[in-house]
Formats: C-alpha cells, structure tokens, sequence
C-alpha cells in the first residue's frame, strides 16, 4: 500500500511544492536533454559606464524571439538590472503566453548605432538571462523550442505564485529538448540568426524611410 504524507501550505518549498511541472519532468528525462545541460543562467548586475548610458530591455520590448531596440531606453541611472551579453537569451518570468522570449544575437548587436559603439545592453530582472554552456555557440536553436506549444504548455503550468505568478528558474532549466533539436543545433541556429538578422535590416530601413518622408 502506497503511504501518503500530509503537509500544511506553510510546509512548502523547492523541494517540496504543489506545481506539478516540478516532478513531471523527472518522468520525462528520456525524452530529450535538459535545458540546463545546455545553458548557463547569468546573474550579473548591469553598471553603467562612468559618463555614459546604457541600453535596457523591459519585458515589453522583447516577443517572439525578437528584441525591439529603438523602443528600449538609453539611461544613466537605474535600478537592479541584469547586464545582457552578446548571445545572450532572454526569457520573461511572467505571463508565457506573451511569448517574451529575446536573442540577443550580434545581428542585433550589428545592426544597432548605439549598441555597435559599445553601449551596455541590460533587461529588468523579470527576465532569465541564458548563456550557452558551450563557448561561442549560439543559442537561437532554442527560439522556436521555446516558442513551440509543447514548451510554452509546460511553463504555462509551472507558473506559480498568487498576484503576479511566475515561471522559477528551476521550472525553465528542466525543460526537456528534444534530441534531434539539440544534434542539429547549429544548423538551426544559423537559420533562425540569419532570418532575424534580415528582419532587423528591412526595420532599420524602413525607419530610415519614415524619417525622410515629411510629417
């Protein structure tokens, strides 16, 4: 006979919770790789240069694996903020299904006047700030995983908390990868960096057209 225990709300915690998501994945190991075996979290405090400004991400700036620069803001002073560093994936905390997912890809870098002068690039600290496990390797392979149903169903579930529930770090990095996604990593990375890096090209324009064209 299986015994059960009994534990008050008060009793609770990262190891002992009522989020399903936190033990589903114990199941489903043999299905992929974990998230965690091929990212590193940074927790780095973003510090403005001495005179000089920065660039930083709220969660509204960041969708569908892109970063909107020109509606971040340039500021000198701030409060607790993550520095973001090239390659870096971003992911929001909150609300999953508002798909706040961001690559800090060096298109993006590339195509940026501000960031391209060496400008830091910072985000709230409602964003998990992913690095590649591996040096140098990019991380946009995980853009479309991330943004994928079977993805975005699990951190929809792992959400926990009361007002303002959010996704824990720990719920994120037990995501299971598919294995097929993480064998052919580069060449997926290379298709999403290229694609992204066209699009932030025709943006750039197309501003550039709208500021000739007069009111």
């Amino acid at each position: 006979m299986t015994s059960h225990g009994v534990r008050r709300l008060a009793e609770l915690g990262p190891r002992i919770t009522l989020a399903p998501e936190r033990y589903r994945t114990e199941r489903e190991t043999s299905k992929g790789t974990s998230l965690s075996e091929l990212v590193r979290e940074v927790r780095e405090r973003l510090v403005p240069p001495p005179g000089g400004s920065v660039v930083v991400l709220d969660t509204t700036h960041v969708k569908d694996g892109l970063i909107d620069l020109p509606a971040a803001r340039s500021s000198a002073a701030l409060g607790a903020k993550w520095r973001v560093p090239p390659g870096a994936l971003v992911v929001s905390r909150l609300r999953p299904y508002l798909r706040q997912i961001g690559l800090a890809s060096r298109g993006l870098f590339r195509s940026s006047r501000d960031l391209a002068e060496g400008v830091p690039l910072g985000c709230s600290t409602e964003f998990t700030v992913l690095v590649s496990s591996v040096e140098g390797e990019s991380l946009a392979f995980l853009v479309p995983f991330l943004l994928s149903p079977p993805a975005q169903d699990f951190l929809a579930a792992g959400q926990e908390g009361g007002h303002h529930p959010r996704v824990p770090r720990e719920t994120l990095l037990s995501l299971q990868v598919p294995r097929d996604r993480a064998r052919g990593r580069r060449d997926e990375s290379r298709a999403v960096e290229t694609a992204a890096e066209r699009l932030y090209v025709t943006k750039e324009r197309y501003r550039e057209v709208l500021r000739l064209v007069p009111p």
